[in-house]
């Protein structure tokens, strides 16, 4: 499997998902995302389950399936649900 370096995945993202208006970019998630990435690939690469299993939270979090926060330095993730509250830590 070939892992794309951070760089290229966020700028993927970002070709995607931001927004520009008036020379304001409007990208609200992909802060998040980028942090994610960067601290995935922090150390080495990663092996394969971690990024599957990243690649499933950032595709949900996209998608508003799920709602991502830092709380002292990790990731807390919480499933949003329909009526569009957070279900808690």
């Amino acid at each position: 499997m070939v892992v794309k370096e951070p760089k290229i995945i966020i700028r993927n993202l970002f070709s995607k998902y931001a927004k520009i208006k008036d020379n304001v970019v409007y990208a609200e998630k992909l802060f998040i995302i980028n942090t994610i990435i960067n601290d995935l690939f922090k150390e080495k690469a990663p092996n394969k389950s971690d990024l599957m299993y990243y690649g499933e939270i950032i595709d949900r979090y996209l998608k508003d399936e799920l709602d991502i926060t830092w709380k002292d330095g990790r990731i807390l993730i919480s499933e949003i649900q329909q009526n569009g509250k957070s279900t808690g830590e």
